[in-house]
C-alpha cells in the first residue's frame, strides 16, 4: 500500500519531533550554546544570554534523562543475561 503526501509529511514530522529530544541533538545543541556563551560577545543582550543558559539547563534536564534510560536497560539486559 503506497503512502499518501500527508502521510508521509506527518511520518517525517514525528521523525523531525522526536530527532529534536534524542541524546545526541539534545547534547550538539548544549555545546553549541556552551561555546556561545564562553565567547561572551558584546553584542549579546542580557536576555539573550539568560535565554540560553535557561535552554541549557533543559537540554543538561534531558541528557540526564536519557542516560538514565538507557542505564536502567543496560542493568535490565544484564539482569536478564544472568538468569
Amino acid at each position: 500500500m503506497a503512502k499518501t503526501k500527508e502521510s508521509t509529511k506527518e511520518s517525517t514530522k514525528e521523525s523531525n519531533k522526536e530527532d529534536n529530544t534524542s541524546f545526541e541533538y539534545s547534547f550538539r545543541k548544549l555545546q553549541q550554546i556552551m561555546e556561545s556563551l564562553e565567547s561572551g560577545s558584546d553584542e549579546t543582550s542580557l536576555d539573550e544570554l539568560i535565554k540560553h543558559y535557561q535552554e541549557g539547563l533543559q537540554l543538561i534536564k534531558t541528557c540526564r534523562d536519557k542516560l538514565n534510560q538507557a542505564e536502567l536497560k543496560i542493568e535490565k539486559i544484564n539482569s536478564d543475561s544472568t538468569k
